[in-house]
């Protein structure tokens, strides 16, 4: 499956913790099921999937400056832990547009930064089909 694009995006923690303080913050930037996943984790983690949605937008080529709202891209964890995208629109329609079909997600942190890495992966498109 050829790679469309990658990601890389790297956050400080902080950045993230202060931000928490605003309920509006949590409910601009996560989904209702992002939230009920990340209730009770530490700072690290809600910058760890902030820093993934980034990333899966550089793997997009877009940006969220560019009208996608960052709750249209939700990370969450399938059964062994593994970070999973779920696109909503209008993010799942450009990936849509790319022939992008699936993402590889990676990210990691420490107390004081979050870091995601993201592949774009989809079928490679043969010229006339």
């Amino acid at each position: 499956m050829p790679v469309k694009g990658c990601g890389v995006d790297l956050i400080e923690v902080q950045r993230i913790a202060k931000a928490m303080n605003s309920p509006k913050f949590r409910e601009r930037i996560y989904t209702p099921r992002e939230r009920e996943e990340l209730q009770g984790k530490g700072p690290e983690s809600w910058a760890a999937r902030f820093a993934a949605k980034e990333a899966v937008m550089k793997a997009l080529g877009r940006g969220f400056t560019q009208g996608v709202p960052f709750s249209s891209v939700e990370i969450c964890s399938d059964e062994w832990g593994r970070p999973q995208v779920q696109l909503l629109e209008p993010a799942a329609g450009i990936a849509s547009e790319q022939g992008v079909t699936r993402f590889c997600v990676s990210l990691s942190h420490t107390k004081e930064l979050a870091v995601a890495y993201v592949l774009a992966l989809g079928e490679e498109k043969i010229c006339g089909s």
